[in-house]
């Protein structure tokens, strides 16, 4: 963890990948082709605390950060996730300051004032998060704001289609803001955007293992054609 947060800290980006459930095969995987981050997504998985457990130890034991985002906006549940040993959480749907410092609060509880070691994250993904920027950037103790491009999209009203102009242009907006303000942000890429979006300033390339091989899947099937 100390590496990641000294890699962000010199302005490198880290490869954060997203197994997409329990599946501790694939952390071997992600690890074998040099990724920083394994995202363990409890948000949008059938995830247990237990497979959140057995997720971040494998990812350690290769010297990954392990990395939750959690799908409650209880502390207590927080607590938990902490009490995994996990190297970092990510904190969805955040629109406003004060999420910000229940997350590092709870960290610091939770960690016994060990909240520095770990990676804390704000993912801003509505217009509400969007409008309130700024405060949630500045917070004390976040280490990076995850912009989620789908989610807004959906808040947009456009059902999540981050093609469309306004979402496209907001996205732009919003991560050029994060640059200005010198506050390093992340958000999903792919093998065509990747390296743009690090040109742009993004600091944590979030992609999954299901899209990767859904690429290789469709390209052996052209191949066969």
């Amino acid at each position: 963890m100390i590496r990641c947060k000294a890699k962000l800290a010199a302005g490198g980006a880290l490869l954060s990948v997203n197994p997409g459930g329990a599946n501790l095969t694939a952390v071997d995987m992600i690890a074998r082709y040099g990724a920083d981050v394994v995202f363990i997504d409890a948000e949008r998985s059938v995830m247990g605390i237990e497979s959140v457990h057995a997720m971040a130890r494998a990812a350690q034991a290769h010297g990954l950060a392990a990395v939750v985002r959690t799908p409650s906006r209880e502390p207590g549940e927080w607590v938990r996730y902490f009490d995994c040993g996990i190297n970092g959480l990510v904190l969805p749907q955040v629109e406003q300051a004060a999420d910000c410092a229940r997350l590092v609060e709870t960290a610091r509880y939770a960690t016994k004032g060990r909240e520095a070691d770990l990676l804390l994250i704000a993912q801003i993904e509505s217009v509400g998060g969007v409008a309130a920027l700024d405060a949630i950037a500045g917070s004390p103790g976040i280490d990076l704001i995850l912009v989620g491009p789908n989610d807004l999209a959906h808040s947009m009203g456009h059902l999540g289609d981050t093609t469309e102009p306004s979402v496209v242009a907001e996205v732009a907006r919003v991560t050029q803001r994060l640059q200005s303000l010198g506050v390093p942000f992340g958000l999903p890429v792919g093998v065509q955007n990747a390296r743009d979006w690090q040109s742009r300033g993004a600091q944590f390339l979030f992609t999954t293992l299901d899209q990767h091989l859904g690429v290789g899947i469709k390209a052996l099937q052209g191949v066969l054609a």
